[in-house]
């Protein structure tokens, strides 16, 4: 089931290039990397990312953006800081997920400014793989003991991305500034992932 759906989101990926990557010679590349805030739908966690993204403008304002982001939960939402603090008899029984999304993004710019200030709103396919753990409950151990039972649920699934990007340049003329709003949704969740975060661009080309 895994090689499938990787195998699904590399062919579509493929078919991506292909199609829109002739629509002009003179490409522009930029190399994007950033990091930011996020909230897990699911549990309702707060969560951190990290981003590392290329983006193709294959027209001044259509751009094709494979991402590779990592996503980790960080905290109640309560802001107690007790997170990582075992929580019953030494044992930290709360919920937690992490995961790896490969994402396509395929970006046009709605708004473009005499100074390059751009709004750009995209969607794509999105592959996550990872999973999350959450509190079961208790047994009594083979010592007589109460133990906390972690169930554990492992994600390879394929999914979708909408998004809205605000980027415009920096006083390096080879650098680009982006702050970018994400929503991930799987299993007919949305969104299953918001991610907020700041991205660096550096030109390429």
């Amino acid at each position: 089931m895994f090689k499938k759906k990787f195998f699904t989101v590399l062919v579509m990926t493929i078919l991506t290039f292909n199609s829109f990557g002739q629509e002009g010679e003179d490409k522009k590349l930029i190399y994007r990397v950033g990091a930011g805030p996020s909230i897990e739908g699911n549990q309702g966690k707060w969560a951190i990312n990290f981003m590392n993204e290329l983006s193709v403008y294959t027209s001044e304002r259509f751009s094709i953006n494979p991402s590779l982001t990592y996503f980790a939960v960080i905290g109640e939402f309560d802001g107690s800081g007790k997170f990582w603090e075992p929580q019953l008899d030494g044992q930290n029984i709360n919920a937690f997920s992490s995961s790896l999304f490969t994402d396509v993004r395929l970006n046009y710019d709605v708004i473009r400014t005499a100074k390059d200030f751009r709004v750009g709103l995209g969607f794509g396919p999105s592959f996550q793989y990872g999973g999350d753990a959450s509190f079961g409950g208790w047994f009594r151990n083979e010592r007589g003991e109460m133990e906390g039972i972690m169930n554990v649920e492992r994600f390879a699934r394929l999914g979708y991305v909408t998004q809205v990007v605000f980027d415009w340049q920096g006083k390096n003329e080879n650098r680009r500034n982006t702050l970018g709003v994400s929503m991930s949704s799987f299993s007919g969740y949305w969104p299953y992932y918001l991610m907020v975060n700041y991205r660096l661009g550096f030109k390429l080309k």
